[in-house]
């Protein structure tokens, strides 16, 4: 035992009312940071605790770091969302244990009953060694813990568990596709496999919702097939908005299957195939669709799209060149010296 424990102390007490050392007094203490653990009951017992949450409240507002580790299910899901207004939430399976840690120094156990009408009892323990172990333990857990934003998207699009669909009805295809898109939160990425695809979505609308997803933040990488600079012209317009612009890449040579790939925040993929690619009507032109959150499923659909990305991005610079070398040619260039003399009056 280090010198520093021997005067460290163990509190427990079986009413948090009568306890030498109250929650609401150690969370009132609070400088730094606060880690939580709570199991799956925690945040539904806890959210109607008016004075705790009231400190909390003035944790955030002081910029304290809040985190807190629980299990998001569909019967918290409302009051994880409570508690994203304070802490950074982390989602964890079967999580179990209900605990916190002040600022690395004080630790808070058994902090919630198991039901309202349960006793409660807290355990109180400022040994250094014992509450480090504890630290170190959390911030393992934080590291493996999924951001509850990602959770709480599983949680509403049904995504619980692994699935690849086929949908057959270009309607439901088309709805997909708006639901997909307002739901991103960092990323989409789009690729169109011909000009008339592109077109089809531009009337359909689905080019606004791009924009749209720009405006709240969200980074947005569309591949886009152009004949000639016309098109790309044309094209490039059509995704500007208010200064906000959609990152963009041309190909210009035609891709050999005729399908529509948009990502979703590496987490979901949704592929189209194109039946008939002169139609005007997106319901006319469009086949059957493959709808898949499986993790090799989206990361091939990824590494298409990255590779395309970067083989147009090199087309471009190519074409560059050989608009230099266009510009210049027949010019005859030679290599010549500048001087020039440089006075300092003071010099004088």
């Amino acid at each position: 035992m280090s010198p520093s424990d021997i005067d460290s102390t163990i509190h427990i007490s079986d009413e948090i009312t009568s306890s030498e050392i109250t929650v609401l007094q150690v969370v009132s203490k609070i400088c730094d940071r606060l880690d939580c653990c709570l199991d799956k009951r925690g945040p539904v017992i806890q959210i109607n605790d008016e004075l705790l949450w009231n400190a909390v409240a003035q944790l955030k507002y002081k910029g304290t770091r809040l985190r807190l580790i629980t299990e998001i299910t569909k019967e918290n899901l409302a009051y994880c969302k409570t508690i994203m207004r304070y802490f950074d939430v982390g989602h964890i399976d079967s999580v179990k244990g209900n605990f916190g840690i002040v600022d690395g120094n004080e630790y808070l156990g058994n902090i919630l009953p198991m039901d309202k009408d349960s006793q409660t009892n807290l355990i109180h323990i400022n040994l250094r060694s014992f509450v480090e172990t504890q630290q170190y333990l959390f911030d393992m857990l934080w590291s493996k813990a999924i951001p509850a934003k990602d959770k709480i998207k599983e949680i509403e699009l049904g995504l619980d568990k692994e699935f690849i669909e086929t949908i057959s009805d270009a309607t439901e295809i088309k709805k997909l596709i708006f639901n997909l898109l307002r739901s991103a939160t960092y990323e989409i990425l789009v690729l169109f496999s011909s000009v008339n695809s592109f077109y089809r979505s531009e009337r359909e609308g689905i080019l606004d919702v791009l924009r749209e997803a720009v405006e709240r933040g969200v980074n947005v990488r569309v591949l886009a097939p152009t004949e000639d600079d016309t098109i790309k012209d044309i094209t490039h317009k059509k995704l500007v908005q208010r200064q906000k612009q959609i990152h963009i890449q041309y190909i210009r040579k035609p891709l050999q299957n005729k399908i529509i790939t948009i990502i979703i925040d590496q987490i979901l993929s949704l592929s189209i195939e194109i039946n008939d690619d002169m139609q005007k009507d997106f319901e006319k032109s469009t086949g059957t669709a493959t709808y898949s959150n499986v993790d090799s499923t989206v990361s091939s659909c990824a590494s298409i799209f990255e590779s395309i990305w970067i083989q147009s991005e090199l087309d471009k610079q190519n074409k560059i060149k050989q608009v230099y070398f266009q510009v210049f040619n027949g010019y005859e260039l030679k290599d010549e010296t500048y001087e020039r003399t440089w006075w300092n009056n003071k010099a004088k």
